[in-house]
């Protein structure tokens, strides 16, 4: 993939081509800065843009846009899907990674009391699962499950393994020991 020095997580509508299609998204990272919620627990790096939500919409944007074709579903995707992924889904996880970094500093308690005494969740919450709902449906609209088990079927066979919502929340299990695996290999050949 061929993305664009400098314009990945930054204010522009593409970020490079795979091959002739040219790869949209929308997901300019916040500013990193004193105000941010996380800023004295965050272990990532402080620099100009909130790296913890730049690599989380790398992490799901490179799960589905990747020029290797053994990655990701991009071969599997039209140019309005492709689209689609960029300006709907991506700005989906920025909104809930954002939102989760403001639940990060809320009370352990799901629950608030008004000053009536009436119990309520909290809203950040409420907008976390609105979130997640929108996500959901792109992800359904899309077909990207439907498009992922086609290409790669379940992980660890048939009837195992995690989803592609799986995959973007949890990450993938058996990611270590498949780098294991190929590092003993090129051990093996060296």
């Amino acid at each position: 993939m061929t993305i664009l020095k400098g314009k990945t997580n930054r204010a522009w509508p593409t970020v490079g081509n795979v091959g002739d299609r040219q790869i949209p998204r929308w997901g300019p990272a916040s500013k990193c800065t004193e105000t941010c919620p996380m800023w004295d627990d965050c272990e990532y790096a402080k620099r100009e843009m909130c790296t913890l939500e730049a690599k989380y919409m790398d992490v799901v944007f490179n799960m589905l846009i990747s020029e290797n074709k053994d990655i990701g579903i991009t071969d599997q995707l039209d140019d309005i899907e492709l689209w689609r992924v960029g300006f709907h889904l991506i700005p989906l996880y920025h909104q809930l990674i954002r939102l989760k970094k403001v639940a990060y500093t809320v009370d352990q308690r799901l629950t608030q009391t008004d000053k009536q005494g009436k119990l309520s969740i909290h809203p950040v919450f409420k907008e976390i699962r609105a979130v997640l709902q929108s996500i959901s449906k792109e992800i359904k609209e899309l077909k990207l499950n439907e498009k992922w088990k086609k290409k790669f079927g379940k992980m660890g066979g048939p009837g195992a393994g995690p989803d592609i919502e799986d995959l973007f929340e949890h990450g993938d299990p058996s990611y270590y020991d498949k780098m294991a695996k190929d590092d003993r290999k090129k051990i093996k050949k060296a």
